[in-house]
């Protein structure tokens, strides 16, 4: 199949890779496709369906880009309090050996978890807010936490470029990598939003990255 794909076609393999993930039930969830970009909308249970229908949409191929309007839409019986929420996460993140104790502090609004502290890596930041995508009662979640640079790092772009190499999925040679201080700028193509997740996530692998800008675009 080409990687270039009509929106007809586009659309069609979208619906039915929701169809087919597991943690997705696709009945409420409504597809668009435009020049590449797909756009959801409709409604799900719960927050972590939400995640779960965005990265489904992540590995069809052709897709150039991704809108999430996706509602979350309590059940009666999935509703908790805001205390109740915040409390479940605290529990979470102090029992948590890889998230550094007391470096994250939470607030609960309306089931709207924001996460707000600092950590070492990126890895650490992306795991608190994986620990709270699956509790009852969460309907959306804002991570506000920071990545602190890890002193004497070595060199950041060099380390970047590596991590880009060793990936079987990423033509690094298509991705170049500039680097200011502690931040790094990704820029270039890459083959599908799957292979541009995988290049940013391993631009963070690098120590010392504070920030990681995306300046890529799908070009298959």
């Amino acid at each position: 199949m080409p990687d270039h794909l009509d929106d007809l076609t586009l659309d069609h393999l979208v619906r039915e890779e929701l169809e087919w993930a597991p943690h997705v039930d696709a009945t409420n969830i409504t597809v668009h496709v435009r020049d590449g970009i797909v756009t959801l909308g409709g409604f799900v249970a719960s927050y972590a369906e939400k995640k779960a229908a965005e990265r489904a949409v992540w590995h069809v191929r052709g897709v150039l880009g991704l809108a999430q309007e996706i509602e979350v839409r309590l059940a009666p019986e999935a509703r908790h309090s805001d205390e109740e929420i915040a409390h479940r996460v605290a529990s979470i993140l102090r029992w948590d050996a890889r998230i550094p104790e007391g470096r994250i502090q939470v607030k609960v609004e309306a089931g709207v978890v924001t996460l707000i502290g600092a950590v070492d890596w990126q890895y650490q930041k992306e795991d608190v807010e994986a620990r709270v995508q699956p509790l009852a009662g969460v309907v959306a979640i804002e991570n506000r936490i920071v990545v602190r640079p890890a002193p004497g790092a070595p060199d950041i772009g060099d380390a970047v470029r590596r991590a880009l190499a060793r990936h079987a999925e990423i033509d690094a040679s298509r991705i170049t990598v500039t680097t200011h201080g502690a931040e790094v700028t990704l820029t270039g193509a890459v083959r599908s939003l799957a292979a541009r997740r995988i290049a940013e996530n391993a631009a963070w692998s690098a120590a010392g990255v504070t920030d990681v800008v995306d300046r890529m675009r799908v070009a298959p």
